[in-house]
């Protein structure tokens, strides 16, 4: 009786270990953990307009305003390796409510929610952005309105020793 049993345990355990992803989030092409390199490497093929480093741990990936693609991408780092992914959205919020009505459907209820109203050179700013846990992953949904204009994006970010996620 206690062979099957340490079987069948050992059997749980290791199918938890195959069913366990390598790599947690994955978007396209891009997952965590890829190298800064890596990251660049792919890009090539990805056609964006322009690409631009943000200091140290940041990489920006974008389209001008006459490209009707219109793509936004923005990679942060941890020690060279890729931690967090944010994609801008058509901005509207009512696109912001059918991201989070399904993320919530999904994942339940939010794990961390920011409002936050701050004001800028041109007004004020107001942010509501919200998160949920899927197994290591952190996903979120940020909505920022400016006074002329507003953003959403989608965001992916794993715990790291850079910065506390998700943020």
């Amino acid at each position: 009786m206690k062979r099957t049993h340490r079987s069948t345990t050992a059997l749980l355990f290791a199918g938890l270990l195959i069913a366990s992803p390598l790599h947690a989030w994955e978007v396209g092409e891009f997952r965590q953990g890829m190298n800064r390199s890596e990251v660049e490497q792919t890009l090539r093929t990805w056609n964006f307009d322009r690409i631009m480093t943000s200091g140290s741990d940041a990489l920006f990936a974008y389209d001008l305003p006459s490209n009707p693609a219109g793509r936004r991408f923005l990679f942060t780092f941890c020690n060279n390796r890729l931690v967090a992914f944010d994609q801008e959205v058509e901005p509207a919020f009512r696109h912001f409510v059918v991201v989070a009505s399904n993320y919530s459907n999904q994942y339940g209820n939010p794990l961390k929610v920011i409002p936050y109203s701050s004001v800028i050179a041109t007004g004020e700013k107001n942010l509501l952005a919200m998160f949920w846990r899927k197994g290591t992953d952190y996903l979120g949904v940020k909505y920022v309105l400016y006074p002329t204009s507003e953003q959403l994006s989608m965001t992916w970010q794993v715990s790291n020793n850079c910065w506390e996620a998700p943020r």
